[in-house]
């Protein structure tokens, strides 16, 4: 990316900021678009959304998008506001005119253009929508705007359901009601959070959804929830949260840039974000796996699943309290037991032990079940460097000696070739290194 005293400057603004994946989205639109802008986040505190603005004004910053929790803030603020984002309350994306800041809340219409995506049509379709806070009501409001027949609420809560089905029937006449459990539902919808990054979901059953019914979730972490795979095993159509981001996320540039945003390009930001391939993390110990995964997790907005942590869980004990008690070659099985339960996972990062290419069916159920595995390899005095003096947490390290150290390293040569790729992390800065690995994943054929 060139930039230069033209370059025209987007951001989002938000607290926290860290997680949000929303730089690399829109940088992506950038390059492959072309435009001459660059986006950043900026960590703007509550109370402070008046003085972002200002500066906004000040440093003609062409657009921002807002996330929590500065959103009603926002909509309040803005010196206009879109009629949509008006009948929410609430705007994700300001977008600066010659110092007029216009408020657009594209929340919504981003989970519509994700159901359109998929071939899904709304259009006289009977909607559950669950929940009743600030996604439900982009997702509903949404909704009501495409001519759905009805939206029926669930929500734990009754008097927020209530109010939810009134405003909408504000704007959408007799449109909204409040729903006691599914029933005659050609779309399902999860607008909670429940679901993110655990095996919970928001119902038990699927019972009520009427034949070829489909099945939403807001929730991206994980790509598939528990609820998308009840209703994926049960034979529906299901529609992930990440479609939402990242529709949204092309709505908003495209008020930014004024500039559309190709189906090519959408398509690639979806290869790149649903990772219906994983990616495998794998190589000695040290060489900065899980490091170098979390900053993929950061770039994609993938779940980070970390195998020896699943094993700590399963076994309720550290790694160094299961070799010193039970031994390797049962650390071993356990190891391949759960590295076979994660072939064919979709939507993470997986992050293996350094000596899980021992065995080569370890690495060969990850590939065979879709993932693409990348091994990860320095010298010994970047592992020792990387992992310090203390190798306690290391039960194959924990009193060697350098020499035994790369010896050990060197027996495992041969079985890491048995990756797609190969990284040399020995020079490179981390998190040049998980650039390197999203290249080659989106480049592989």
């Amino acid at each position: 990316m060139n930039i230069t005293g033209r370059t025209v400057q987007l951001g989002v603004i938000g607290n926290p900021i860290e997680h949000s994946i929303s730089p690399q989205l829109h940088n992506t639109m950038i390059e492959k678009t072309g435009v001459d802008y660059t986006y950043s986040a900026f960590r703007v505190r509550e109370g402070e959304v008046g003085k972002a603005l200002e500066g906004m004004r000040a440093l003609n910053i062409r657009g921002f998008n807002v996330t929590i929790p500065h959103k009603i803030t926002a909509h309040d603020l803005c010196d206009e506001v879109d009629p949509f984002a008006h009948k929410m309350g609430a705007c994700n994306t300001l977008v600066n005119t010659d110092g007029v800041i216009k408020g657009y809340n594209t929340d919504g219409p981003g989970f519509v253009r994700s159901l359109y995506h998929k071939g899904v049509d709304i259009k006289g379709k009977r909607v559950i929508v669950i929940g009743a806070g600030g996604a439900a009501q982009g997702v509903a409001m949404a909704l009501a705007e495409e001519n759905c027949e009805s939206i029926g609420i669930i929500n734990r809560t009754r008097d927020k359901a209530e109010a939810l089905a009134r405003k909408i029937n504000r704007y959408y006449p007799k449109r909204a009601f409040v729903a006691e459990k599914i029933e005659n539902a050609d779309i399902l919808v999860n607008s909670t959070s429940v679901g993110m990054n655990t095996s919970l979901s928001p119902v038990d059953s699927l019972t009520g959804l009427n034949e070829n019914a489909v099945v939403c979730d807001v929730v991206y972490c994980p790509r598939e929830t528990a609820l998308l795979k009840m209703a994926r095993e049960a034979g529906f159509k299901t529609v992930g949260g990440i479609g939402m981001l990242i529709n949204q996320a092309v709505i908003a540039f495209e008020l930014f840039t004024n500039t559309k945003v190709g189906e090519d390009v959408i398509d690639y930001l979806y290869r790149m974000t649903e990772l219906e391939s994983s990616i495998v993390l794998t190589g000695f110990m040290g060489t900065g796996k899980t490091t170098i995964g979390k900053r993929l997790c950061a770039l994609t907005g993938a779940q980070f699943i970390d195998t020896d942590a699943l094993i700590e869980e399963r076994e309720g004990m550290s790694i160094p309290e299961i070799f010193e008690k039970k031994g390797e070659g049962y650390f071993r099985d356990v190891e391949s037991e759960v590295l076979k339960s994660l072939a064919g996972y979709k939507g993470a990062v997986i992050s293996t032990g350094g000596g899980a290419v021992i065995r080569r069916e370890n690495i060969d159920a990850l590939k065979n079940g879709g993932g693409v595995v990348f091994c990860l390899k320095a010298d010994i005095d970047r592992v020792f460097k990387n992992i310090g003096e203390n190798t306690t947490s290391r039960p194959l390290l924990n009193g060697k000696t350098k020499e035994e150290a790369e010896a050990l390293l060197n027996s495992r040569r041969e079985a890491y070739k048995n990756c797609h790729f190969e990284i040399d992390v020995t020079a490179f800065e981390k998190e040049k290194a998980a650039d390197k690995i999203l290249e080659l994943y989106m480049g592989r054929d």
